[in-house]
């Protein structure tokens, strides 16, 4: 109780002005602490546990993953209009492969791509185009139906990935990774397949954009592919039909005449000459009188076959009516113009026709007459004029012959340097 008092009589001592200073450190303490433990309370973080920071990495990843596929499925989409209509119209065969591989390129973005196309005459899938294969393998190399990887695909007519070949050689033993096909990286593969026929194939490897459906993406290319092969397959049909001859299977005259008008510009253009060998059949009209029409036609089959097979790639074999032949020899003079057209000659005089010892030469014959741009004509009629003039030369000599166009165009030489002529 002493210090008690003692206690109170000291406060009782202390003036007002230090009561006021005691009470306002007080309040000035509190509100420090106050603030310190607010502090305190706003730099804390809530701790996440390792579950949740992998669930947030495996959210960012898919949503990249998903932005990139949007990407490349949008620049695919953005091909498909120009695509389809290209393939819609009369595209040229050899621009459907790189067209296909560029696609390809886009989507997945490969270290490899192959495009193989069928040889249907000898069932062997020929290689067409190709990114990132090493410089010894050629275009054109071959792959049989059914070897490896690439054989299998277009011999069962299904996509496959690289799961589904290890499948498949697991349950089946199939032989799939053949040696000679060991610099192809074969991932993803489809057959190029229309109405049940396979055209060719289409293989991706060193893929560096994948997809879900990435087969399903890729059999969708192949499958735009075939439909182009066949589109350009009906289309080349069709103009054959309209170009051709139906007997003989040769150009027609239509054809022949564009042709010719065609190969007088490149004449000009390169400054080379080419000739014209027209030739008939010799008594065609008694051959028709004695054995029939239907014989006659099969002799006419026969000559616009041997006239197939000993022209060139080049030249432009023609019926130019009823018994009489015309081809165009480009980039060929006059001397070489004669010995290819002896030939021919020669060939039809040899050939088994039947019944052909009833015609007056015991054999069936032509006579034919070679013209040649610039010396017999610088236009198409005078070119065929000249030869035909030719021609009716060697009916009067005596049939069974061929003759040189007699010059029309003379020159002091110096035409014949230019168009690199030398006639004899």
């Amino acid at each position: 109780m002493d210090s008690v008092s003692a206690a109170l009589a000291t406060l009782r001592g202390v003036p007002p002005w230090g009561w006021g200073c005691g009470i306002l450190g007080a309040i000035f303490l509190g509100w420090l602490l106050g603030r310190m433990g607010g502090g305190s309370r706003s730099v804390r973080r809530p701790v996440r546990s390792d579950g949740d920071v992998s669930a947030l990495r495996d959210l960012k990843s898919t949503a990249a993953r998903l932005e990139a596929e949007n990407t490349a499925l949008s620049n695919f989409f953005l091909l498909l209009p120009d695509f389809t209509k290209e393939i819609n119209s009369h595209m040229e065969r050899r621009a459907i492969a790189p067209l296909l591989t560029k696609i390809s390129e886009r989507l997945f973005a490969p270290g490899q791509v192959l495009l193989f196309l069928l040889d249907e005459r000898v069932d062997t899938l020929i290689l067409h185009q190709q990114r990132g294969l090493a410089e010894d393998v050629k275009l054109g190399f071959q792959v049989k139906l059914g070897e490896g990887r690439i054989g299998w695909v277009a011999q069962h007519k299904v996509p496959m990935d690289t799961n589904d070949f290890i499948r498949e050689m697991r349950q089946s033993g199939a032989s799939l990774d053949v040696p000679a096909h060991f610099r192809f990286k074969t991932e993803l593969c489809a057959p190029m397949v229309h109405e049940g026929r396979v055209s060719g194939v289409i293989s991706v490897g060193g893929i560096t954009k994948h997809y879900k459906y990435e087969k399903t993406l890729l059999n969708l290319i192949a499958d735009l592919g075939s439909i182009a092969l066949h589109n350009n397959a009906l289309f080349s049909q069709v103009q054959e039909m309209a170009n051709s001859d139906g007997l003989t299977k040769l150009f027609n005259k239509r054809f022949f005449m564009s042709r010719l008008s065609d190969e007088i510009l490149k004449a000009e253009k390169g400054h080379y000459p080419f000739s014209l060998f027209i030739f008939d059949l010799d008594h065609f009209k008694h051959y028709n009188d004695t054995q029939g029409h239907q014989a006659g036609d099969e002799v006419l089959k026969f000559t616009g076959q041997i006239l197939r097979d000993m022209v060139r790639p080049d030249d432009t074999p023609a019926r130019y009516g009823g018994e009489e032949f015309i081809v165009i020899l480009p980039q060929t003079p006059k001397d070489g113009a004669m010995v290819a057209a002896e030939r021919i000659r020669a060939r039809v005089a040899e050939h088994p026709y039947a019944n052909r010892e009833s015609q007056p030469l015991k054999i069936v014959s032509l006579s034919g007459g070679v013209a040649t741009f610039p010396d017999d004509g610088r236009n198409g009629p005078d070119l065929i004029a000249a030869a035909d003039a030719a021609l009716y030369r060697a009916k009067q000599a005596g049939r069974n012959r061929v003759l040189r166009a007699e010059t029309k165009y003379f020159s002091d030489g110096s035409e014949d340097a230019y168009y690199n002529v030398n006639n004899g």
